[in-house]
Parts: C-alpha cells; structure tokens; sequence
C-alpha cells in the first residue's frame, strides 16, 4: 500500500471559516453566559467550602434550601467517590499489567502487500492495481466477492 504523502500548507487547517457579524454576536453571547454561570458553579463551591456567606452566595443557598455544612457533605461525597474509582483503575491497571505483562511486546502489524491481498482472491488483481493508481473510481457493483458462510 501506498503512503500517504505530505500535505500543502493549506490543507493543514483544520477549520477555515467566516461567521458573519450576527452569528459572531450570538456565539460571543453564549459563550459569555457559559462562563459566567461557570463562575457562578465555582464561587457557590467555594464560598461553602470556606464557609462564607455573602450576599450572592446566600441568594443562592436559599434558592437551592442548602447550607454549607450540606455542599460540604455533597463534595466529601464526590471526592469518596472519585478516590474510589481512582484506586479500584489503578488495581486494575496493576492486575492487568501482573497478568498480561508490559505493552512494549506487543508489536503493530505488518504493512499489506499488493501480494497478500491477492492471496485472499476477494478482489481481481488489475481491481486492486486500480484502486491504489487511480483517484477517482466508481463501480457498477462491489468487486469484493461474498465470503463462503
């Protein structure tokens, strides 16, 4: 099989677009409300883990009927859980690597040769000789033959 070759500049970029003004406006807008409900998340979290009741943080806690000793509870919660998977992956990791041995003897495969694919007989030689010359090829019907079951 053929390899692929290197590409022009142009064709690197991944996206290349132009947004027009309104939709540049509404994806700005958007984005700005993420980010700041994001704060919002973040500065709920924090002022219980500090324990400080400011004006917008209260608001808050009274929106949602929580205090801090509770969102408190809530992220020792989400911690326990998050150090219990983190310990039970790397046990498997440890069990995996015990049983199965380190990566490094694993080896990738073999390139296909023009040869191995006409050992299969699924496709006619000049068939494959066409498909890696040509850079457009359409077919009346599918030149793989079915597989005896």
């Amino acid at each position: 099989m053929e390899k692929p070759r290197p590409r022009d500049q142009q064709e690197q970029v991944i996206i290349l677009e132009k947004q027009s003004l309104p939709r540049f406006i509404v994806s700005l807008l958007f984005t700005l409300l993420i980010w700041i409900y994001s704060l919002f998340v973040v500065w709920f979290f924090a002022s219980a883990l500090f324990d400080t009741n400011d004006r917008y943080s209260g608001i808050l806690k009274i929106a949602f009927k929580t205090s801090n000793t509770e969102v408190r509870t809530f992220m020792l919660i989400g911690v326990c859980i998050f150090l219990f998977f983190l310990l039970y992956f790397l046990f498997w990791r440890t069990y995996n690597k015990k049983r199965f041995g380190s990566k490094t003897r694993r080896k990738p495969p073999m390139p296909v040769t023009v040869d191995d694919l006409e050992k299969l007989e699924l496709i006619p030689a000049e068939t494959i000789k066409k498909l890696q010359t040509s850079h457009y090829i359409e077919f009346e019907k599918n030149p793989v033959r079915d597989l005896e079951k």
